[in-house]
């Protein structure tokens, strides 16, 4: 199973948005945040959509 995870990263400064059942469902947020919202239509092209599997170590570190 996965989730689809919606940020927005503009100079370094890195919003989650949310956690989504469908790529879709991230996509039409992403339009609203795009279109209306104060802060984030003015960076249009610093969203992301990441799919992500539920239930899974993603930790990864160097030694």
């Amino acid at each position: 199973m996965y989730v689809y995870q919606l940020m927005h990263d503009h100079g370094g400064s890195i919003k989650t948005i949310g956690y989504f059942s469908s790529w879709k469902k991230a996509r039409t947020v992403m339009k609203k945040y795009r279109s209306s919202i104060e802060g984030f239509k003015d960076y249009p092209n610093c969203f992301s959509i990441k799919k992500i599997r539920v239930n899974e170590d993603n930790y990864y570190y160097l030694e």
